[in-house]
């Protein structure tokens, strides 16, 4: 390697642009880190559901949407509770992620604890007195032995805010007991005649409630005043059991019948992985968007009909449907693609700048090893223009030698190599001129 191109060579020079590169990539992995931070965790690989007793309608619904969530290597863990009540209870202890809430169950206390997913089915309320009973009493249940259901369900809850509203309490008036029994227990004690009405909140399509309306021994209450229930408590809608519903062949019931109803919703934890919420309401519409017996198709899961306020990531799911990743990828990948979106979309953002200006600033970092000696050089000239004598003229000349040692020695790459030779043309011509000047003073 010859002398001349050696000049061009600098070690430390060498690397500038590798720390440049190095600094801008700390800084990118520095933001990685920060944005990580901030990223939802990965998908948990077990969640545990609150369902009601073994065998109800809860119970059947939950065990459909673990099928369609095992398909997406998800375990759904089916916790079977007493029903909404103990569920609003597991989930404020932490005990459960998700449950299955009868609306009117949740206190505004605890729906400000809570987040709903989705509303998921209606859930007619059902008032069955013994046909005896009723000949001989009329139409009010007051004075008799009344099935509310079991302590923890929310059958048990809304039986007992309803007819405390009607001024029926147990032992009010006298003669009036509240029997804590419910669901298929409640419908053969009324066939026993064990108790003379009964209050059910549930799905029609058990097999239980067949004989309610069947047997006939047993009467369905007709709510005239559904409506006018549903104006006093906003959790209820008025909904009609059509003549025929229960049995199309045996026309049962033979006529409409008006009742009152709730709805049951899916209700999570704020701190439940943000992931689950999208995959419940997808997983409830591919079980429930052919309808039922009391809801037509794609009716549910809704957004409306909840108690607690809706997870962000649910309203986003209704308002504009599963994401680009979610509507094309399986479940878990497309958790990992938006995962991965996250982090890059703001990577990307805050890289390219750096990058576009490492360029910029490496050239700023050469040009300014030549650019500072003319500084240097202007200064050196102006002494000169300003001195006379030669003695001064001498010691800017050893000053202008020892800055022209500095410049030969300055380095930079061969693509900067135009700047340095026309620093160095400058400096001859000023070290010329200088030598003019002393020559000037001497002979003068």
């Amino acid at each position: 390697m010859t002398e001349e191109h050696s000049r061009f060579r600098d070690g430390p020079l060498q690397n500038l642009g590798v720390r440049i590169s190095g600094a801008t990539l700390l800084v990118f992995v520095m933001a990685a880190a920060a944005t990580w931070s901030f990223l939802p965790p990965p998908l948990p690989s077990v969640a545990r559901m609150g369902t009601g007793p073994v065998g109800g309608h809860y119970g059947r619904f939950a065990e459909g949407l673990r099928q369609v969530v095992a398909e997406h290597d998800i375990e759904l863990e089916l916790v079977a509770t007493a029903g909404s009540m103990e569920n609003i209870r597991l989930l404020l202890e932490g005990e459960i992620d998700v449950g299955l809430v009868q609306s009117g169950n949740l206190s505004d206390i605890q729906a400000a604890q809570l987040e709903s997913v989705a509303s998921v089915f209606y859930e007619p309320v059902l008032v069955v007195e013994r046909a005896d009973w009723a000949s001989e009493h009329g139409r009010d249940i007051e004075g008799g032995r009344i099935a509310v259901g079991v302590p923890g369900s929310g059958v048990h809850a809304l039986a007992l805010a309803l007819l405390d509203d009607q001024g029926i309490r147990d032992g009010v008036p006298p003669g009036t007991r509240f029997v804590e029994i419910g669901d298929e227990r409640a419908v053969e004690a009324l066939l026993a005649g064990e108790v003379d009405a009964g209050l059910f909140v549930t799905s029609l399509e058990l097999p239980w409630v067949y004989p309610l309306f069947a047997e006939p021994g047993l009467e369905v209450t007709d709510f005239a005043l559904a409506e006018a229930f549903t104006r006093h408590y906003r959790y209820l809608r008025r909904v009609v059991i059509p003549a025929g519903l229960i049995d199309l062949r045996s026309e049962i019931p033979p006529n409409d019948v008006q009742v009152i109803a709730t709805t049951a919703s899916l209700v999570v934890r704020p701190d439940a992985h943000q992931a689950l919420i999208p995959l419940f309401i997808q997983s409830a519409r591919e079980q429930l968007y052919q309808g039922g017996l009391m809801a037509g198709p794609d009716e549910f899961p809704s957004a409306f009909g909840v108690d607690a306020p809706l997870a962000d990531e649910a309203l986003d799911y209704f308002e504009r449907g599963p994401t680009f990743f979610y509507r094309w990828l399986p479940f878990r990948y497309a958790f990992g693609a938006t995962r991965l979106a996250i982090l890059l979309i703001p990577l990307a953002t805050l890289l390219y700048p750096l990058f576009r200006s490492a360029g910029p600033t490496y050239r700023w970092v050469i040009q300014r090893r030549i650019y500072r000696w003319y500084r240097v050089l202007r200064r050196l000239e102006e002494r000169m223009d300003a001195s006379s004598d030669a003695a001064s003229l001498q010691q800017i000349q050893k000053e202008l030698e020892r800055v022209g040692d500095r410049i030969w020695n300055t380095h930079v790459p061969p693509r900067f190599g135009s700047n340095l030779y026309a620093l160095r043309a400058h400096y001859r011509i000023l070290l010329e001129r200088l030598d003019l000047l002393e020559k000037s003073a001497r002979g003068s």
